[in-house]
């Protein structure tokens, strides 16, 4: 699988856990590259908080943090998580979209970063880098 099927295979999870039909709404194509800017987003996010910490690591160490990270924050789910999830879904979605479907979606990609493979953290963190 290369990067991008694993880009689009972790948006596909997403939007299928969200029980949005995404055809129906948005349209298949834009709804992957809504959920891929949010996903790629999060990440950078996520490495922006982590950039002390693997400052000298090499890049598998790295992401291997990231997923770790990612895994715990999915599993804990605490309130600064959602409020950071929910600032970025705010940003993407106009507002009648974001009071309609933000909560399925953070659910949503919480629910897939829990089981989230390690291929798949190496292919999003390498995608946001670009």
């Amino acid at each position: 699988m290369t990067q991008n099927d694993d880009v689009k295979d972790v948006a596909h999870q997403v939007l299928k856990k969200c029980n949005i039909n995404d055809d129906q709404k948005f349209g298949s194509i834009i709804a992957i590259l809504m959920m891929v800017s949010i996903i790629l987003t999060l990440i950078r996010v996520l490495q922006e908080c982590n950039k002390e910490k693997t400052e000298n690591m090499t890049s598998s160490d790295k992401n291997m943090v990231y997923g770790e990270s990612i895994r715990t924050f999915s599993t804990k789910r605490g309130i600064f998580t959602r409020m950071r999830i929910k600032r970025i879904l705010k940003k993407e979605l106009s507002s009648e979209d974001f009071s309609k479907y933000s909560l399925k979606m953070i659910n949503a990609i919480l629910d897939t970063g829990e089981n989230i493979s390690d291929s798949q953290v190496s292919s999003l963190v390498e995608a946001a880098n670009v």
